[in-house]
């Protein structure tokens, strides 16, 4: 869904973070006991040596995610999480009509941390620390 819309608005990521880059946990997803949860850690981005990810820090990235879960234990203000992708006309008028929006604007403003931090967007349900998945996930980190 992302990359097609950044098709559209003819930006180029310097990273796309599929499924082979996530941190693989070996507890089972909360919402689909059948999978096992992975995790975007941008702290491993972060730490790579790679010269490809030296620019990029917690106040130039983002991470889009429609999947909470994924997030943990990132900063809060450094991902949002739209609505699933399905393919079809709701998806389209989301892309265009308030995720298109949105990143527009972020590519305007001075950091990602500030622009999310007072722009929430997507599923306002962020996954607290309270949460026994958060726990679970922070023990296995």
């Amino acid at each position: 869904m992302v990359e097609l819309l950044l098709k559209w608005l003819n930006i180029k990521p310097m990273f796309v973070w599929g499924n082979e880059k996530c941190e693989q946990t070996h507890i089972c997803h909360p919402l689909n006991p059948n999978k096992e949860l992975v995790l975007k850690n941008m702290n491993r981005m972060f730490n790579e040596r790679s010269p490809r990810f030296r620019p990029l820090s917690i106040n130039n990235i983002l991470l889009i995610n429609d999947c909470p879960f994924k997030c943990i234990g990132n900063a809060t203000s450094s991902y949002i999480i739209p609505q699933p992708f399905i393919s079809d006309k709701n998806d389209e008028n989301y892309l265009l009509g308030c995720l298109w929006p949105y990143l527009l604007g972020l590519s305007k403003a001075p950091t990602t941390l500030g622009y999310v931090g007072s722009h929430l967007h997507g599923q306002k349900k962020r996954i607290s620390r309270d949460n026994p998945h958060w726990k679970a996930v922070k023990t296995y980190a």
